[in-house]
């Protein structure tokens, strides 16, 4: 049938990851090689599960975020859920932060098996495919909070970040401000990805939009510039 996309599985998953030298490619495909299993194909969506795993180990993974520990991505992907280690090598995108993974994030990663637990790769790069998504989504959210409550634009030298309480101090001129984080405001990075305010490093420069009263100030987006994002924020626009 024309225009009909197939999946391709190989024949036995087991053998595969056990034998020194095959390699594992489950991803979906136009041809069909001779000897694979043809299954019935899924309508074509933008976030395709892939699994590859070569001769020598190494894999090449994208799925589902499950569920997201201190240094694990769990991915539901082709097999079932797969631990994905993240150590201090690892390169995260597009943000060097665990936290912009996120349940039902759709992420990559490539790395190796790990020979000592059933379904785990140690990444050497993990990047979230959703983030790019959820931070056009953002940035129109922003220009709709700007447009409403018509806060100023301020910068200045963040410290004393204090993320349980949601405030910080930002010195203005030299003029220090307590910063109150108003309900649901916005804290996002250069590329308007969504952090957390513990992301904040003492000594950044970050921009708020506030109202100010004396020396407190009511924001609604603060803005870290200093933590860029591997993607084009130009980009954004489009």
């Amino acid at each position: 049938m024309k225009n009909t996309q197939k999946y391709i599985v190989s024949l036995s998953l087991a053998a595969v990851l056990l034998a020194g030298g095959a390699s594992l490619v489950v991803a979906e495909e136009n041809r069909v090689p001779a000897g694979t299993v043809v299954l019935p194909g899924a309508p074509s969506t933008e976030k395709q599960m892939v699994l590859e795993v070569g001769p020598k180990g190494n894999v090449l993974l994208r799925g589902t975020v499950v569920s997201v520990g201190t240094a694990t991505v769990v991915v539901k992907s082709w097999g079932g859920d797969w631990t994905v280690n993240v150590s201090s090598s690892t390169q995260l995108l597009p943000l060097s932060a665990m936290s912009q993974f996120k349940v039902g994030d759709f992420v990559g990663a490539q790395g190796m098996m790990n020979t000592g637990a059933a379904w785990t790769v140690d990444a050497k790069v993990v990047r979230d495919w959703s983030a790019k998504k959820e931070a056009q989504e953002t940035k129109k959210e922003i220009n709709d909070i700007i447009k409403s409550v018509s806060p100023r634009n301020w910068q200045g030298i963040a410290s004393n970040i204090n993320a349980s309480a949601n405030t910080f101090t930002l010195t203005i001129d030299g003029v220090a401000y307590t910063v109150n984080l108003a309900a649901g405001a916005k804290v996002v990075n250069d590329g308007y990805g969504v952090m957390n305010l513990a992301d904040i490093k003492s000594g950044d420069i970050v921009r708020i939009y506030a109202t100010i009263s004396g020396t407190t100030a009511t924001a609604y987006v603060v803005r870290d510039p200093a933590i860029k994002p591997h993607y084009d924020v130009k980009s954004l626009s489009k």
